[in-house]
């Protein structure tokens, strides 16, 4: 207790909470191709907006996206102009807003379980927190959530303080700090840390039979804050898109959500209490303890506790409970979707822990889980296994219809190289939090779990992802473009001439080749496969994925029409993957055109 007060105080924890978090999410900041296909969508629209210089409208290629708000663009760019470029083309520009949310979101978790459940509970919970899977991961996309769920925890910490300086009478100006957070949340991904706000407010003033403690949040300068920040831009691309934005994202994009399973992503009510395990790893480990725990407490099955502690376990509980259930009955269900909730039931682990240092016994709720955690951390050990990949290509290579499945495993024996070191580490640092938490050594084995989930994701996005290329169907992409000098980039060297302009895509689609390739690369349906008349519109490079028919079909009629027309074309060597986006083998092709015959050009790498 000594140890947990002296690093849970001063600027001490705040360091503490930002390392630990930055040292779980950072590796695959930069280690990570870019993602399809959210991820690549967002970092391509806003590489536009550098591109372009208009920061109003969202675009990808030639058409609207109207479906979130500009806010994260905004962020993305400027990263992007301040540490490199839109012509770099640099994934990890676009992914630090995210990573900064993800840092930021832990210690806005600390500042807002502080006044909840204390400043040792806090700092125990937000440690887990920022070492977990769910926010790690989405730290290293670039999408809304990692600054989403930053600004979701500052404006329940801030609701929290209203609610607590509630029982004394006014205090501070939390109100302002609150619609600052909700309006600057609205600008990144609408009306959701609105909605986890609202809730817990109705839910708390009904268990209270009383909603006069929000009274401050009503007061003009708040709302007119909100309004100020939020209006300006809202007005503006209304008027530019001509009414089509509000369309878009919310007569389509949020309607799809709310009552549809938009774009085939549903689940039945439970999906998200399914991936709990291993979404909140390590917080696991603290799981059942803590919400038996809490459900007794508030029920009074336990010690009696202060009046203090016991009103921000009601706050917790309400934000945890209905934002979880609403989206459970959501039908559209995506795993980031639930991260709102993670804080409270983060602070809810964290104080449990504390009440077991202080002489709480519940044997069998610990039992229950530190079996899950010890299942969640060799599942995910065993799949990011060499031998789980081993497995996950052979059932991935006997799905190709166009090669045999020793071809396509022959070809991916060169991406089995993988060093195991942060595994093996892992797998020791998950057995020596295991026996700590049974020998009760609370405090070791929460410093361990949070190494055990840094030591196996740090394995999983430097090592098993980047090295796994067979999942990853844009760089196998790039490297057939690369193999006839189609692209201007490091993987084209030892080539005649690069040029940029000209590609084609065939029965291949992901966001990450557009983001990767160049804005004016076409892509399905736009591709019109024909070989242009003009001299000036060679060099033209088509990729070709002939899993798909129409990528077959294209290579007969392009080749036929080049030996026709006496024009050079010079094929890539074959490049095989799985499109994790919708699990469909790849097999690229590209084919390069020269105006003329093969004896003026050299079209290969050398």
């Amino acid at each position: 207790m000594t140890l947990l007060q002296s690093l849970s105080s001063g600027w001490k924890a705040w360091l503490l909470l930002a390392l630990i978090t930055f040292s779980a999410a950072a590796p695959g900041v930069w280690s990570i191709p870019a993602l399809d296909r959210d991820e690549s969508r967002f970092a391509q629209a806003s590489k536009q907006m550098l591109e372009t210089g208009d920061f109003v409208t969202i675009r990808y290629q030639d058409e609207y996206r109207n479906k979130k708000p500009a806010g994260i663009h905004w962020m993305q760019a400027a990263t992007t102009a301040v540490f490199s470029s839109a012509e770099a083309k640099e994934i990890w520009s676009y992914r630090l807003p995210s990573l900064i949310g993800a840092v930021l979101a832990v210690l806005a978790t600390f500042w807002c379980g502080r006044i909840l459940v204390g400043q040792r509970a806090a700092f125990l919970g937000a440690a887990l927190f920022g070492s977990g899977i769910l926010l790690t991961s989405e730290a290293h996309i670039a999408k809304t959530d990692g600054m989403l769920v930053f600004l979701t925890a500052t404006a329940m910490g801030a609701l929290a303080r209203i609610y607590m300086a509630s029982r004394e009478g006014p205090q501070r100006r939390w109100d302002l700090l609150f619609w600052l957070a909700t309006a600057t949340s609205f600008l990144i991904k609408g009306p959701v840390t609105l909605l986890v706000a609202g809730l817990t407010f109705g839910l708390i003033s009904i268990v209270r039979r009383d909603a006069s403690w929000a009274r401050p949040l009503v007061q003009w300068q708040g709302l007119g804050l909100f309004a100020v920040l939020v209006l300006p831009w809202f007005v503006w691309i209304q008027i530019v898109t001509s009414g089509a934005y509000i369309e878009g994202a919310v007569g389509k994009d949020l309607a799809d959500k709310l009552f549809t399973a938009s774009e085939g992503h549903g689940g039945p009510p439970g999906y998200h209490l399914l991936f709990l395990a291993t979404h909140f790893f390590p917080a696991t480990l603290f799981l059942i303890p803590g919400i038996v725990l809490l459900v007794r407490t508030l029920r009074g099955r336990t010690l009696e506790t202060v009046a203090e502690e016991r009103a921000g376990l009601i706050f917790l509980a309400c934000w945890l409970f209905l934002t979880w259930i609403f989206f459970e009955l959501l039908p559209t269900k995506l795993s980031h979707y639930i991260l709102p909730a993670y804080p409270a039931l983060a602070l809810v682990c964290g104080w449990c822990i504390v009440k077991l240092m202080s002489g709480m016994r519940m044997p069998l709720s610990r039992g229950l889980s530190a079996g899950l955690f010890i299942v969640t951390a060799a599942s995910l050990s065993l799949v990011m296994s060499p031998w789980g990949l081993s497995y996950l290509q052979a059932e991935a290579a006997h799905d190709f219809t166009t090669v045999s499945e020793s071809t396509v495993l022959a070809s991916w024996l060169a991406y089995a190289n993988m060093n195991i070191a942060w595994l093996a580490m892992g797998g020791l640092a998950a057995l020596a939090t295991l026996i700590a938490f049974i020998i009760r050594q609370w405090g070791a084995s929460v410093a361990l779990g949070v190494l055990t989930s840094i030591f196996l994701g740090w394995h999983i996005r430097a090592e098993a992802i980047p090295n796994a290329v067979w999942t990853q169907p844009t760089v196998a992409a790039r490297m057939a473009l690369a193999d006839v000098c189609a692209i201007g980039d490091d993987n084209a060297e030892g080539c005649p001439d690069t040029p940029r302009h000209g590609v084609r895509a065939v029965g291949y689609a992901e966001p990450s080749l557009v983001f990767t390739t160049g804005t004016e690369v076409s892509i399905p349906p736009y591709t019109r496969v024909e070989l242009p008349t003009e001299p000036s519109a060679y060099p033209l490079t088509y990729l070709l994925n002939l899993e798909d028919p129409a990528g077959v079909s294209a290579r007969e009629t392009l080749m036929a029409r080049a030996e026709g027309e006496g024009r050079c074309a010079t094929l890539s060597d074959p490049v095989y993957a799985l499109n994790y986006s919708n699990g469909d083998p790849v097999h690229f092709v590209a084919i390069r055109f020269h105006d003329g015959p093969c004896a003026t050009a050299l079209l290969r790498r050398n």
